[in-house]
């Protein structure tokens, strides 16, 4: 397949819950960390706030200022890394997304909402450090995703132009991410949030699953 028959310039992925099956591994670790330091969440509760970095969420879902918030965090983000990172997996269909994309000649990038360095270990393991041309993370640009300062600096480092590119993610901080930095295709993987929600958010495109990104970024 030759780069012209691909519908975007460059494509940008969201990482968990787009292409790795972290999902569950990322809700079970937040919900043992938070509930470790004395707040009684439960998943239905969490769900309502996923998609933002950690902190934010702890701000939005119980009023924790950052100050209160940030040993949470770094109590997560080891937690994480050594129990249940090691257990990541791809969603179905990704690595064939990623192999045709590349056959493409389609510049890929990764912005997620993980701080950088995890993101790349998370890449790393899954033995995809030579898919993407560029990883950021939360703590990358000057405001993690919705805000469209990662995207806009992704496509600098793709040497793409908003106009001809696509985000694919999963949550309302990938939608509002993509329709702020002004990109052609905001591609909404429904599983987190229904497709009525994502495309309220910005979402040009919904898909059930990586197959249907497939079909839709590569026409077929």
């Amino acid at each position: 397949m030759s780069a012209s028959q691909a519908r975007y310039g460059s494509v940008v992925f969201d990482l968990d819950g787009t292409l790795a099956d972290t999902e569950p591994l990322v809700i079970g670790c937040m919900l043992e960390t938070i509930n470790a330091h004395g707040y009684a969440v439960d998943e239905p509760q969490l769900l309502q706030y996923i998609g933002p970095p950690l902190p934010i969420m702890l701000d939005h879902m119980l009023g924790l200022s950052a100050e209160a918030a940030q040993p949470i965090y770094m109590d997560y983000l080891g937690r994480y890394e050594r129990d249940y990172m090691p257990r990541t997996t791809p969603l179905p269909g990704a690595q064939s997304l990623l192999d045709a994309l590349r056959e493409a000649d389609v510049p890929l990038a990764i912005v997620t909402n993980k701080r950088e360095d995890a993101g790349r270990k998370t890449v790393d393991l899954l033995g995809w450090a030579d898919c993407f041309q560029t990883i950021l993370g939360s703590n990358t640009a000057a405001q993690p995703k919705p805000d469209a300062a990662p995207l806009c600096l992704a496509l600098e480092r793709l040497g793409g132009a908003a106009a001809s590119a696509a985000m694919v993610g999963d949550t309302e901080s990938d939608m509002g991410a993509g329709r702020n930095a002004g990109f052609a295709g905001v591609i909404g993987i429904v599983g987190v949030r229904d497709a009525e929600f994502l495309t309220a958010q910005g979402a040009t495109h919904i898909a059930r699953d990586l197959d249907e990104v497939r079909a839709h970024l590569l026409g077929g």
